[in-house]
């Protein structure tokens, strides 16, 4: 059952209320902590772009095309179409010699306000690069041009590339490959389902690629540490400014690895401490995942006073009016059972 993650005020009234679940992993794949139900199953959807990444730097091809530590951030990306996010990605594509149309993700309106209304404008046209999956797909097709694969079929659950990173899903996971759900995601690649403690199984081992307890080959352990190296890095180009998962990242100094999947999920890694974190919100918005982040963070004393407080401020900021007065607040509530 869910568990209250959040309560949204407004004046002297609860005007909502957040449900969701939380849940901690070790790099043994023991729970240590949790609130509402663990084994509730969902989609990984974007909070799993780190390992779809993996083949691009563990088969070499990264290195083959000289991707930089920014353009291997945007592998890992849901970026929000800035005019550096795009470029970035177009500079992926020019080394391994592709084109935007080579790209399957689809056309989708930019996160970016700004770059959203140079197109409701006529100012630019609707482009695949704008897709916050195109680092990904760009990344993918650099992997399948390096190693001789097709390009024309690489988002196909069938193709050899999806089935390298089915199996490191499932491996880093601690799941077998068979029990896993899948379906189509957005960017119309295959994404995969299993119990929320699967994913902050997977998290911990990308908290701790050599020591966590995974059957992940030598090559996936190094190129998940580079790719997370890369996201902690260049945070804003895994997201971009104002989204949880760049916050967290940039208010913690990369102390903790964020990324946020669609549907009101949000995967985290704790290095120092080998620690994989998911919490999902129910209704699959991100209104309570903030809120639910400091929770977390804070119960389990894994930032300093003063970064928690910073982080509280920016995740659950007071509610204004549109000029400004603060007429509410945002409630952290989730309160974490330990093992």
């Amino acid at each position: 059952m869910a568990t209250l993650m959040a309560e949204i005020t407004r004046g002297d009234l609860i005007e909502s209320r957040h449900l969701g679940h939380a849940v901690v992993v070790d790099g043994n794949t023991d729970v240590v902590a949790w609130a509402g139900d663990s084994e509730t199953r969902m989609f990984f959807r974007s909070s799993a772009k780190p390992f779809q990444a993996t083949p691009l730097v563990a088969s070499g091809a990264a290195d083959a095309y000289g991707f930089t530590t920014e353009e291997l951030a945007l592998a890992s990306a849901s970026h929000n179409a800035t005019a550096r996010h795009q470029a970035v990605v177009a500079s992926m594509l020019m080394k391994a010699g592709l084109h935007e149309s080579d790209l399957q993700c689809g056309i989708a309106p930019p996160m970016d306000e700004e770059e959203k209304a140079r197109v409701t404008l006529g100012l630019t046209q609707p482009s695949l690069i704008q897709c916050e999956c195109s680092g990904k797909h760009a990344g993918m097709l650099a992997a399948c041009r390096h190693q001789g694969w097709p390009i024309e079929d690489y988002l196909e659950p069938d193709h050899p590339l999806q089935q390298e990173i089915r199996a490191i899903l499932a491996a880093a996971c601690g799941v077998p490959a068979d029990s896993l759900d899948v379906a189509t995601d957005g960017c119309s690649l295959p994404t995969y389902g299993a119990p929320l403690r699967a994913f902050a199984t997977a998290y911990a081992v990308l908290a701790d690629p050599h020591g966590a307890r995974w059957d992940g080959q030598e090559r996936y352990r190094a190129a998940l540490l580079r790719l997370r190296e890369a996201i902690v890095t260049y945070p804003d180009l895994v997201s971009g400014d104002g989204e949880i998962d760049t916050t967290i990242m940039r208010v913690t100094g990369g102390k903790v690895v964020a990324k946020l999947g669609a549907e009101g999920l949000l995967c985290m890694a704790i290095p120092e401490r080998r620690l994989g974190i998911a919490i999902s919100d129910s209704g699959g918005s991100e209104r309570g995942i903030g809120p639910g982040a400091v929770a977390v963070l804070g119960q389990l004393d894994l930032l300093d006073d003063e970064t928690l407080t910073t982080l509280r401020q920016e995740l659950c900021p007071p509610v204004q009016s549109f000029a400004g007065q603060p007429v509410g607040e945002i409630r952290q509530v989730l309160t974490l059972s330990r093992a």
